[in-house]
Formats: structure tokens, sequence, C-alpha cells
């Protein structure tokens, strides 16, 4: 182990003590988890400069269920990084920090951007795509909308005061996950109505119909009703959430990977074979039937056993942490969050 990881491993475990012994705070009175978080990111970034020297591209795609990847970037700015993707008919969207929204059509390696100039230097956390009209959440100016397919931006009639994390989509639903809570909207962005909560919401997942969704405490799930949302996993600190069709995944920081199939009564780990590094988390997780696909801070990994184990796939650029993943009609693709 490097003195820069050994460091990078003291920093992590001061952070865990720190937070758990920690109240939920104010979002004008201190960082919450996002921002230990980002700086988490800042410290790896600064470790990898010291490994690999080849310079990966913003995004990777496999048509080969992640047998082979190659570069799928063309039209980014090279020091951009992803932090969403969504798929609508042939057109795929992805949205940077820093460097606005970029489309590209049938799947061809050419990416344009939107009217970005609106959207420049806005950190932009998330995407939600329906027909042409397009929704991103922001860190500092919450909620930005398109109704013509991104040539022109506007404010909701009625905005989230707060950074949005995370969006979901269900049937005529927006919800959007802050930090004071989970938001919903029935009119694609226009509006919003606080729906649950104040503690921070960074992900979101359905599996048969119920929605899950990942906190700064733990797991939440909203029942068959669409009526009240319980905690069913407590104590962690959730990164994300998704499911493999069968199980649902916690994300966490403090456990690693867990996985639960009766909604929270026995959670399981799911962390064998991810192994590089030992003390990073899942960043996101996607499946293709009984193929699931794990981006983490080093590399993607893939399972062909609901997560009993993982093998880390070959073909990507060495010391590179993925944060986006998304399965579409032309492929896995995936986006780095640092470099």
């Amino acid at each position: 182990m490097t003195y820069q990881n050994m460091n990078f491993k003291f920093f992590i475990i001061t952070f865990l003590v720190a937070f758990y012994g920690c109240q939920q705070k104010d979002i004008n009175n201190g960082p919450k988890l996002s921002s230990k978080i980002e700086a988490a990111k800042t410290s790896e970034k600064r470790n990898q400069k010291n490994g690999s020297e080849e310079k990966p591209s913003v995004i990777y795609k496999s048509e080969d269920l992640g047998m082979t990847w190659s570069s799928f970037a063309k039209g980014i700015p090279e020091d951009a990084t992803l932090s969403g993707i969504k798929q609508h008919g042939n057109k795929i969207y992805v949205s940077t920090d820093y460097h606005g929204v970029f489309v590209a059509a049938d799947g061809q390696d050419n990416w344009s951007p939107l009217n970005n100039e609106h959207l420049k230097g806005l950190d932009i956390n998330c995407i939600e795509v329906e027909s042409s009209n397009l929704v991103i959440g922001t860190l500092k100016e919450g909620i930005l909308i398109s109704k013509d397919g991104g040539m022109s931006w506007d404010l909701p009639k009625e905005n989230i005061n707060s950074p949005i994390r995370a969006f979901f989509k269900l049937e005529k639903s927006i919800y959007a996950g802050t930090d004071a809570g989970i938001f919903e909207s029935l009119d694609n962005g226009e509006t919003w109505s606080h729906v649950f909560g104040q503690l921070q919401i960074l992900g979101f997942t359905s599996l048969n119909g119920v929605i899950y969704a990942a906190t700064q405490s733990g797991v939440l799930m909203l029942d068959s009703n669409n009526t009240n949302w319980r905690s069913i996993y407590e104590g962690d600190a959730l990164h994300d959430i998704g499911n493999d069709g069968r199980y649902i995944y916690a994300m966490t920081i403090g456990q690693q990977l867990l996985k639960t199939q009766n909604d929270g009564e026995l959670w399981e780990i799911a962390q064998n074979g991810i192994t590089r590094p030992p003390n990073f988390y899942t960043n996101e997780l996607k499946h293709i039937e009984h193929n699931i696909f794990s981006a983490q801070w080093i590399g993607i990994y893939k399972s062909v056993n609901n997560g009993e184990n993982w093998h880390m796939l070959n073909g990507l650029p060495d010391s590179t942490a993925f944060s986006t993943l998304e399965i579409t009609d032309y492929g896995i693709i995936a986006g780095i969050s640092i470099r």
C-alpha cells in the first residue's frame, strides 16, 4: 500500500467515525454527506495522478456485455466529468458537472452540446427526459427545465430551494432527491411538492412497482399505495441504491455493498470480489437480465449470480473512478467522475 493510499484510508476511517457521531445538520449550517464525498473524490484524484499515465476518456461504451470497451466521447470536452446518462428513443443525453448537457443519436460516437451557454458553469447533478422535455437538477440553482429539447432553459414555476442529488421517473411522477428530502412533480418538472423528510436523498430505484431511496442514514421504501415512506435500513450513509431484478442493493459507505430480497428483513454482504480498493464504495449498479454491472472507484465489475461474486472487467484505464452507468439500446455506457 502506498503512503498516499494509507493517508487516504486514514481519511476515510476518520470521516466515518465523525459522521456517525454527528446529527443531521441544516443545509445552511455546515457540510452534509455530499460535501464529504466530494472531499474524498478530491483526495483520490490526487492519488491517481501518481498512478497510471493513461489519460482516460470521458465516456466508455461496451456492446458485448463488458467484454470489450471503447471510448465514446467525441464532441465532449476532455476535462468534463459525467453526472447523469439517460436514453429517450434513439437519443442519449448526458449531463456533466460543469460543461452542460450533450446529446447523441442512434448510438453514434458524435455528441452535440445543447444550449450550454445558459448552463455554463452550473454544477449539474442529474437529468431526466420525457419526449422533448428535459429536466436537470443542479447543486446551487435548483431545477431547470427545457420544453424544446434543450434549445432554451427556464426555471420551473415552483422551484426547489435545495441542492438536487437525484431524479427518478415512474409513470407520471418525477421524484427529486434533495438535501431537504423528497419532492415530487406531476407535470414534467413545472411544479414540485415536498412529500417526505428533511434528510439528504442520494438515489432511487424501483423493483416490482415499489420505490426505494438511498439516504444519508439508510434506506427508505415507499409502500405499494404510494402513501408512506418507511425506513428499512438504518445506521450507514448510502451513496446510491439499485436492483438486479431480484435484490435491492444498498451502496453504503460504512458496510460496503449490501443486498436484500425481503425489504430489509435481512441484509447480506454482496462485496465478494470487489477488492480494488477495499475502503471505497460502489457508485452505481445496473443490470441486463442476470448480468449485473457496478461502477466503482476503480473500474467496473460484473456479476452473473446476483452479486454473490464479482470480477473486474478488462479494457478500461487503470485507476479511474466511474460514477455513472446506464444500460441503453446501444450498449452499456459508463462515465468517469474524476481523473
